[in-house]
């Protein structure tokens, strides 16, 4: 795999990291910021809010999105998705 430097929200290190802005600056594999729900279209960590219009595609790790349990989700330009069943994100079923 080539080595190569992009500007903007994804950082390549020997492979791509994904996350949006918020994680835009992690070196860690798949960034190192937990979100958690807020509804199925926005999430909130410690960095602040982040909303899956106008990230469609990003991956992001939610402490409390597939039942109350962690999982890692991707949005669909509308809502966060489960990567497991594809079903919104939410803090219960």
């Amino acid at each position: 795999m080539a080595n190569t430097t992009f500007t903007g929200p994804v950082t390549s290190l020997n492979g791509f990291i994904g996350g949006p802005n918020v994680n835009s600056g992690d070196t860690q594999q798949g960034g190192s910021t937990a979100f958690a729900v807020t509804n199925a279209s926005t999430v909130t960590s410690s960095a602040g809010v982040l909303s899956a219009v106008g990230n469609e595609g990003a991956m992001i790790y939610v402490s409390n999105g597939n039942s109350g349990a962690a999982i890692y989700a991707f949005s669909d330009g509308t809502t966060w998705k489960r990567v497991n069943d594809a079903a919104d994100i939410s803090t219960t079923s």
